[in-house]
């Protein structure tokens, strides 16, 4: 079976596609992964095949412009107001409108090249990032049977839609009209790595899967073994907010001094940039750079981050608890859920016009004070431990090319083999 995955070009879209990739390729399938040129390096040193199908859009612009530069400066919004649109008022509702036309130019920009590809290569099942709209288009173009990834978030983003209907806007419609084809609604189904507890209800089909953390590359020091003396306190603020200009990084030295205060030890994790920025550091903060989370996570009694979704369920899985400083919406949903289930707390960054990193200070105190976060984050990992791996789910996605239609010869050999 021939597999295209596809995502614009923003890792944290790209990574929870990774172990996916990697069991249909030990399973003998042949897999692509097509994304525009900023991607290319990062797809291939998660030993993956890309192939580039053009330049980047200016991804950091569309994200801080045309009706989205206050979309990172948002104070909190009504809890669950995923499942009830009717708690918003206009300003928020045009914003992720606004949103969700940021997503479909990122679409345009990439649908050319990708229907050129899929055209050629003929792939038996196109796997997208679920706002990778280019991906429906490809599909629809070929014929090839459609599945979206999602990256952790609480709810399946529908921004291609009218808030609260099925309505679909303009733009996305617009989409296929070059290629002659009709839209393309819905995948096969949502493969979903956020744990149903942490889940707001909804009517799409949701496949659930282990979360397995990919966080980039990286060597494991050898201090990760050494026994914790101290209760160890990861901050990490987010390759995102870095990349498009927003986040908290003002507060970060009045965090590490909230921290430094509880007698913990802080191990930050931050990008070189960030780490420069900060100049000289308290005794008791380790600089671990850049470091993939998973393996240091397991050693920490809590980590403060912003609420992405790979950061979030990498912690989920290791079963430490959390403080999530929400600087956007779709974050802010998630901090809520969490701090419902009672795996850490919630708090809204733009909430805070000074005080900030003592507020983080006490939230750490209190998840430090409480073996209830502990035992909580230990019930949401064994949760996410009893889903089925991306491995348990390639039959499943064999299926879904077999059911119509786009059997390719790996395919008929596994399900003769059985």
């Amino acid at each position: 079976m021939r597999v295209l995955f596809t995502t614009w070009a923003w890792p944290s879209h790209l990574y929870p596609m990774v172990p996916f990739a990697w069991a249909l390729q030990a399973a003998g399938h042949e897999v692509r992964v097509a994304t525009t040129a900023g991607l290319v390096d990062a797809v291939n040193r998660a030993g993956l095949t890309a192939v580039d199908i053009g330049p980047d859009p200016d991804l950091p612009g569309m994200a801080t412009r045309d009706g989205l530069a206050s979309w990172h400066s948002q104070k909190r919004w009504p809890r669950d107001w995923w499942s009830d649109p009717r708690r918003l008022n206009y300003e928020q509702v045009e914003l992720l409108r606004a949103l969700g036309g940021k997503q479909i130019r990122m679409a345009e920009a990439m649908a050319d090249g990708l229907v050129d590809l899929a055209r050629r290569w003929r792939p038996d099942l196109i796997i997208h990032d679920a706002v990778t709209f280019a991906g429906a288009v490809a599909g629809a173009v070929t014929g090839a049977p459609t599945v979206a990834t999602m990256w952790g978030s609480t709810a399946v983003p529908r921004n291609e839609r009218e808030l609260g209907t099925d309505q679909p806007l303009p733009e996305y419609h617009a989409l296929f009209e070059p290629f002659g084809v009709e839209p393309r609604w819905d995948p096969v189904f949502w493969l979903d790595p956020c744990p149903p507890s942490l889940r707001v209800p909804g009517p799409h089909r949701r496949v659930s899967y282990r979360y397995v953390p990919y966080n980039g590359p990286g060597s494991m020091p050898a201090w990760v073994l050494d026994p914790v003396t101290r209760p160890r306190v990861c901050l990490t603020w987010g390759v995102t907010s870095g990349r498009i200009g927003a986040g908290a990084a003002a507060a970060l030295p009045e965090t590490l001094t909230a921290l430094a205060k509880l007698g913990v030890e802080v191990l930050l994790a931050v990008t070189p940039g960030q780490l420069d920025a900060l100049g000289k550091l308290p005794k008791e903060v380790v600089a671990a750079g850049p470091i993939p989370l998973h393996q240091v996570l397991p050693t920490c009694a809590a980590v403060v981050h912003q609420g992405g979704g790979g950061t979030t369920m990498t912690a989920a899985v290791c079963g430490t608890p959390q403080v999530i400083l929400s600087p956007r919406p779709e974050q802010m949903m998630t901090g809520d859920r969490l701090e419902d289930v009672g795996a850490g707390l919630h708090l809204a960054q733009n909430d805070f016009a000074e005080g900030l990193g003592e507020a983080i200070g006490e939230a750490v105190a209190r998840i430090l004070d409480d073996p209830r976060f502990r035992e909580q984050a230990m019930a949401l990992r064994a949760e996410m431990l009893a889903q089925p791996s991306p491995a348990d789910l390639v039959p499943e996605l064999c299926a879904v090319a077999d059911s119509q239609g786009h059997t390719g010869d790996a395919v008929r050999h596994e399900r003769q083999r059985r």
